[in-house]
């Protein structure tokens, strides 16, 4: 297979209703499950799929991850909880078989113009940092390229990195910014972890993003920090930017117990 030749790096492939798994979407804990930035990364291409009515705006997305998801063939189902003339509620889950292995739950609002609150965006453009690996084994195959400014994806502390991803979610449709920046809301917990990923495994059990706005472009930036009381359970806390300035912030809950690393 010449160079040319060869797939683009992708984490499903689509098979009649189902979504078949490819081994890049392995979670990093279980050979034979699913991990989480491919999950919230197919809710968000099914959610553009889903083509709501063009006059919403985003407002929530959050994402429940139902115990271990199996490395297998998933098939989506929407139920509309409430369709209002100015928000609406709808539920998204995943299945493995019959049996829901993630839920998410969607909040759309009528847009309207209103006066804008900008949050802050004090960090440097992707352009002005320099690229080089920081999220060791959850590249994509290299796929996804990072610039960081702060931290270290194993070290416990605050990080700060821009992030571009160049593959497909499913293959033979190109990824939107919006299904990658879903993949990158799962990337909290690691890139700003409060723990020694020697020594800690700090998986997270849920992905919560309250967006401003659609984000636009190439380039994400995640600002990150993880806070916790010390009893087995911690809050991730995200702040998520493009070049035009922030358009997301978010939190993900994170089980932290003895392990190992999950970059």
């Amino acid at each position: 297979m010449t160079e040319h030749e060869r797939p683009i790096p992708h984490y499903f492939v689509r098979d009649g209703e189902a979504f078949v798994p490819s081994g890049l979407a392995r979670n990093p804990w279980f050979a034979n499950a699913v991990a989480g930035g491919p999950i919230a990364a197919l809710i968000g291409q099914l959610i553009e799929e889903a083509r709501f009515d063009a006059g919403l705006e985003i407002c929530r997305l959050t994402i429940d991850i139902l115990g271990v998801v199996p490395h297998a063939p998933l098939t989506a189902r929407f139920v509309p909880v409430r369709e209002g003339r100015q928000a609406q509620f709808h539920r998204i889950e995943l299945l493995a078989g019959d049996r829901p292995v993630t839920q998410a739950h969607l909040v759309l609002a009528r847009g309207l113009d209103t006066p804008p609150c900008p949050a802050p965006q004090p960090h440097p453009a992707p352009e002005e940092v320099e690229e080089r690996n920081f999220l060791a084994g959850a590249t994509m195959a290299g796929a996804i390229r990072t610039r960081p400014i702060m931290g270290e994806a194993r070290a416990p502390g605050r990080g700060v990195v821009w992030m571009r991803m160049d593959g497909e979610v499913v293959l033979g449709t190109p990824a939107s910014p919006f299904a990658k920046a879903c993949l990158f809301a799962d990337f909290g917990n690691g890139v700003g972890s409060a723990t020694h990923a020697e020594a800690w495994s700090y998986a997270n059990l849920d992905i919560s993003i309250q967006f401003f706005r659609r984000p636009r472009g190439e380039w994400f930036l995640l600002d990150a920090f993880t806070e916790g009381a010390g009893n087995g359970h911690a809050v991730a806390q995200n702040l998520f930017a493009d070049i035009d300035g922030v358009y997301a912030k978010g939190t993900q809950t994170i089980f932290v117990a003895p392990g190992r690393s999950i970059f």
